[in-house]
């Protein structure tokens, strides 16, 4: 029986891994944000570009100095094996990222085939596997903010010389890849200073203590942030450490409407406390055309729902888009059946917070409240970026997937909650190979239709 699920583990693991690699290859250079043109720059003046010389330019630049660096090392001057290069970058960190997940849930007490099923649901995801077939910096960042919450979790148990260099690294890479890795910067800080609290350990050893990594981790990631992306040399050339080249707005009322001239945030209530279930299920994609805005897209938790559960609901970039009624209708039942697995979520996440009130002590026991300090720095970020941002552009679930292997625990939490009765369970397992059949058929679609674009 533990051999089938070990079988079962790679199976996921290699369809998983089968479906981004598929998509990297076929993808003709598509991608939400146009990353390729800094990475262009790079290979052909070799220099990192200043913010203002292109619209993704005020990016941290691993991912594109990594790429036009292959492009030179293996001679790659072609635009469609420069597509393909940059795209299997990402993929081999999709795949990694995906890889961390299985090394994370397989050791976890719980059943063994609600491991699966669960491991199966972080791994066959359309929107992991979509960022990760794209020429984009996302891929790399949701792979450095999973390697880090992994070896925080690692020192949490106890400390290490080998996890406290990997956190090191995380966060210096992270610095170098983009902005929201400082997220997780000021939450591993704060895990490893209330570890050092807990444990009345302050010494500064890497390989005993706690501060020494949280301290080196922060000034080499700081000085890296400041002068691998150049920063320094704009500040002082500019004034500036980089310009934002996206517009940003006033922040919104509390409740009065107000008018944004794209779909987006309008007040705080009506942006951060309405979700609009019923309206996502009638029209389960995002229009640009300015004459339908739907209700979705003016609240930004009905987006990044609607972005997790179905691949096409972003209908971007443009030639990924389908007009196809099968496809349209998955998205539709993705949507509608999608509230379960979210609810689960929840009950998990409420079982986690009742741990935090168990006493002080309780605290070097339970790691639950790291969990918890991940997933709100991660929310919390992707609410002050459409916060100021307003734009439905601003509300993406891939801007919370670099913590999102802390949802894993809390996930399986509720899940187990409900699976004790028999039938329950059976019903409940039955589902989730009806969400990955959902889940896969847009992806496949896609893959086809970009092939047939080649």
């Amino acid at each position: 029986m533990l051999q089938e699920k070990t079988n079962g583990y790679k199976i996921i693991l290699g369809l998983s891994w089968l479906l981004i690699l598929s998509l990297a290859l076929v993808n003709g250079g598509y991608a939400n944000d146009d990353h390729f043109t800094v990475i262009e720059l790079i290979a052909r003046y070799n220099i990192l570009p200043k913010s203002t010389q292109c619209w993704q330019c005020y990016h941290p630049k691993l991912y594109h100095f990594l790429v036009a660096e292959t492009w030179k090392l293996l001679g790659i001057t072609t635009p469609y094996y420069q597509h393909i290069s940059a795209q299997l970058f990402s993929a081999v960190a999709g795949c990694g990222t995906v890889y961390l997940f299985m090394r994370f849930i397989r050791p976890l007490q719980f059943p063994e085939t609600l491991k699966l099923l669960v491991f199966a649901f972080f791994a066959l995801n359309p929107r992991l596997i979509a960022i990760s077939g794209q020429a984009a910096n996302d891929a790399l960042i949701i792979f450095l903010g999973t390697v880090n919450l992994y070896a925080v979790l690692k020192l949490f148990k106890a400390p290490s010389l080998k996890y406290a260099l990997i956190v090191i690294v995380s966060l210096v890479l992270g610095s170098m890849a983009k902005m929201n890795f400082g997220v997780f910067l000021i939450a591993t800080v704060i895990v490893l200073t209330v570890l050092s609290v807990l444990h009345r350990n302050y010494s500064l050893s890497l390989k005993k203590g706690y501060l020494g990594t949280a301290l080196l981790g922060l000034l080499l990631s700081a000085f890296s942030f400041l002068s691998f992306n150049g920063y320094i040399r704009d500040y002082k050339e500019n004034g500036k450490l980089f310009t934002y080249n996206t517009p940003t707005y006033e922040l919104p009322h509390l409740y009065h409407l107000d008018m944004v001239y794209l779909p987006g945030i309008r007040s705080v209530y009506s942006g951060y406390f309405k979700f609009h279930y019923f309206d996502l299920i009638r029209n389960p994609h995002l229009s640009y055309t300015g004459k339908l805005r739907f209700q979705h897209m003016h609240s930004h938790f009905s987006q990044v729902y609607g972005h997790f559960y179905f691949l096409g609901f972003d209908n971007w970039p443009e030639q990924w888009r389908n007009d196809n009624r099968v496809i349209t209708f998955i998205g539709k039942v993705s949507l509608a059946v999608g509230i379960i697995p979210t609810l689960l979520l929840f009950i998990g996440l409420f079982l986690l917070l009742k741990n935090l009130f168990k006493g002080w002590e309780n605290l070097k026991r339970d790691e639950s409240w790291i969990y918890l300090l991940y997933i709100a720095g991660f929310l919390g970020f992707s609410v002050l970026f459409s916060l100021f941002g307003r734009t439905f552009v601003f509300m993406k679930a891939i801007y919370i997937f670099p913590g999102l292997l802390a949802t894993v625990v809390p996930f399986l939490l509720g899940n187990a909650v409900v699976i004790k009765r028999k039938a329950v369970r059976t019903t409940l397992y039955i589902f989730y190979i009806g969400l990955f059949v959902l889940y896969l058929v847009p992806v496949v679609y896609l893959i086809a239709q970009l092939g047939e674009m080649l």
